[in-house]
């Protein structure tokens, strides 16, 4: 490899096939398309059977981490990424993916994602009155808590005194824990479930009652706010609790990418975890998420800009328009965000390329737009500037990378076909 190498991550771009046309079959992607047609293509299992990705475990996938082997959790890579986490001092916090949520509990009904009409400001005031109004003393803990992206957050909880574990269930019922993944349930439930522990540990025990203090005390914080009479008063369902999952205590040992790879990283992100990430392969981060008063073209300009720009030898860029229309089963919108980012990224990007340079388009995981929810369905990659000659394919689909010369392989190998 003599050039630079972009890994290009359309987050949540690929669907389930079954049903019908996807949206990436539906959409009119010229460019998407033609970068399929000039390279090789195929099929990437970004962690393995039966195992949705996250954002951060599809990352380290592409960047050639066997998630199965090294992944500890979202949450530690959260809490990392947002310094709430000491990786030198295991075992005195605990960090959790937090959703800012709804219940209603006289029709028992849950909206784990309240926050999709919860502007900066709501969250901003509800995130510190919670900060203000809730203490965790009597349970020797603190915590640490930031919003970000619409329903997201993270919360960590130290003790001084006290052991803490992640090896604890989740709240949110949404997701149920497989070792260190969360796994989607087939049926959502309408309520949250208590935190209890995984083991007899006195680390599990506590962290499941720190967790269980906190979510009652913050939920009658944020019910009493000002924000939520607002909301309530312009028929708005209120933000009125916290789901917790993918808890953790400590981050992975990885290599850095330079000692693995010989190469340099730079890592363009969205999210904390993103960050965290970076911290541990020793890689440059950029936090490339669209600022809310920046123009759609002009960002994706810039960002074609910069990932051109980086110094690093290898660039990974997080893209994540298509994703929030499938998390909101906006079938349309997904179609109509895929084509946004084919016109005003991908052809961007396409002109920068030079002699040497490779290029790779895939996804960090699926999210079809019917489940609402990320998926284990493996995800279509397309690879430009190897030099291997082009195989049939071209269209970039899931159906299409089927018949591609790279076949089906995990996405932590993936970088060795570049070679």
């Amino acid at each position: 490899m003599t050039g630079k190498v972009y890994i290009v991550a359309l987050c949540g771009v690929a669907d389930d096939p079954a049903p019908g046309l996807t949206p990436l079959e539906r959409a009119d992607t010229p460019h998407l398309d033609a970068m399929a047609a000039a390279g090789v293509t195929g099929l990437l299992d970004v962690v393995g059977k039966g195992i949705p990705p996250e954002s951060d475990s599809g990352a380290m996938a592409l960047l050639g981490y066997d998630p199965l082997v090294h992944y500890t959790g979202r949450g530690p890579l959260e809490g990392l990424g947002t310094d709430f986490l000491d990786p030198e001092a295991p075992g005195s916090t605990v960090v959790f993916r937090l959703n800012v949520a709804s219940h209603d509990a006289v029709r028992d009904r849950l909206d784990r994602r309240t926050a999709r009409d919860l502007d900066d400001n709501e969250l901003t005031v509800l995130l510190e009155e919670v900060r203000a109004g809730v203490s965790l003393a009597d349970h020797a803990a603190t915590f640490q808590l930031i919003g970000f992206g619409r329903h997201r957050g993270v919360v960590a909880f130290h003790s001084r005194t006290r052991p803490l574990s992640g090896n604890v269930t989740n709240t949110d019922p949404q997701y149920t824990r497989q070792g260190p993944f969360g796994v989607p349930r087939d049926i959502p439930l309408a309520r949250a479930f208590d935190c209890s522990p995984l083991d007899d540990s006195p680390g599990a025990g506590n962290t499941a009652a720190v967790v269980t203090a906190f979510t009652a005390r913050s939920a009658d914080v944020m019910t009493r706010s000002a924000v939520n009479r607002r909301r309530r008063a312009d028929g708005r369902i209120p933000a009125n609790t916290f789901l917790l999952r993918d808890g953790g205590d400590h981050v992975p040992r990885l290599r850095p990418f330079h000692d693995l790879f010989g190469r340099s990283l730079a890592i363009f992100g969205q999210v904390p975890a993103e960050r965290g990430l970076a911290l541990l392969l020793r890689a440059a981060w950029r936090d490339c998420k669209r600022p809310a008063d920046e123009p759609e073209p002009r960002y994706y300009q810039r960002l074609a800009d910069e990932l051109e720009a980086a110094p690093s030898d290898t660039v990974y860029v997080h893209v994540k328009a298509a994703d929030d229309a499938a998390h909101d089963g906006d079938m349309t919108g997904k179609v109509a965000a895929i084509e946004r980012v084919d016109t005003l990224f991908i052809q961007r990007l396409r002109d920068r390329l030079r002699p040497g340079d490779i290029c790779v388009l895939t996804g960090d995981h699926a999210t079809p737009w019917r489940s609402r929810i990320h998926s284990a369905d493996p995800v279509p990659v397309a690879v430009t500037g190897t030099g291997r000659q082009a195989d049939a394919v071209s269209r970039f689909s899931e159906r299409s990378a089927v018949d591609g010369a790279l076949g089906r392989m995990l996405a932590c190998d993936m970088l060795a076909t570049l070679e």
